[in-house]
């Protein structure tokens, strides 16, 4: 499932923005225009089509932002995992009553009150799920802390079959270079590569563990820049098939010289809302590779 622009509603005040990075965009008056974020939405939807990916999109709702699917919902093994997201964006869950209608009730998990999840802070990676997780004290503190200890423990009870990582990452509600929304803003395994953005981690331990588990040779550093416009929220086709932002210059050229095939989408509008390709996507079903 891609997200949807169409009825985003009028400019957001600098008060009612809940990510940093939409709020530098009203603050600098750069937040990006309804009909330019359709287009670049719909020129997603062509790419996976073109690429025979079959593409759903949530209902519309008035005066809401659907854009970033990937949060309201996520998949591990066979079970659809409904969480509970902040209360800025609980109404999204509205647009899922038509696909929730063909899964299988034995397939939907609603997680428990007190639980928070977002589907950027989930990765399933196997025999890992990577988790960015934030403490009672940061979940209570900002906004873009989405994903709390309890919601971690509970999908590590859901899912004991899998190796749950969780990640700390830094935050900020007003300084989109200071902090991360979510992992997959700082963290993106790949098929046989990794992307990360080290600065974006509140515990060093973890980038060596990471450094450790995945192999400093594999691993694509970004730069602050680069980790400042999502670079590493990209999105798989397939072990050795991405889309990713058509700004990743030094990205393409990492990614093609390990025999990648990348599809380059213009996505710098959506960005600017905090958010880019894998934000975007809500990946229902894979075909076994």
């Amino acid at each position: 499932m891609v997200g949807i622009a169409r009825k985003m509603g009028p400019k957001p005040a600098i008060g009612d923005c809940y990510d940093a990075r939409s709020r530098e965009s009203v603050e600098l008056g750069t937040y990006p225009e309804v009909e330019d974020c359709i287009v670049q939405m719909n020129s997603l939807v062509e790419k996976l089509e073109s690429l025979e990916v079959e593409v759903l999109r949530p209902d519309v709702l008035d005066a809401t932002n659907q854009v970033f699917t990937r949060d309201i919902g996520f998949i591990i093994d066979d079970q659809f995992i409904l969480p509970n997201v902040i209360k800025d964006r609980a109404s999204e869950a509205n647009a899922m009553d038509a696909l929730l209608s063909r899964i299988p009730s034995a397939n939907i998990i609603m997680m428990p009150s007190g639980c928070y999840a977002e589907g950027g802070d989930v990765i399933v990676h196997e025999p890992f799920v990577f988790v960015g997780v934030s403490n009672e004290e940061t979940f209570d503190k900002y906004k873009t802390a989405r994903t709390n200890t309890a919601g971690l423990e509970y999908l590590q009870d859901e899912f004991p079959a899998y190796d749950f990582k969780g990640f700390e990452l830094l935050k900020s509600d007003v300084d989109p270079r200071k902090g991360s929304l979510h992992l997959d803003c700082a963290f993106q395994p790949l098929g046989d590569a990794l992307l990360l953005a080290p600065h974006l981690f509140k515990n060093a331990e973890d980038v060596m563990w990471i450094e450790s588990q995945f192999g400093t040779d594999s691993i694509y550093y970004c730069t602050e820049e680069e980790a400042y416009d999502l670079h590493t929220n990209v999105f798989s086709i397939g072990p050795k098939e991405v889309l990713i932002s058509a700004s990743a210059g030094r990205l393409k050229n990492w990614l093609e010289e390990r025999d990648y095939t990348v599809h380059s989408i213009t996505y710098d509008e959506v960005v600017k809302m905090g958010g880019s390709l894998r934000c975007s996507t809500m990946p229902l079903e894979r075909e076994e590779s």
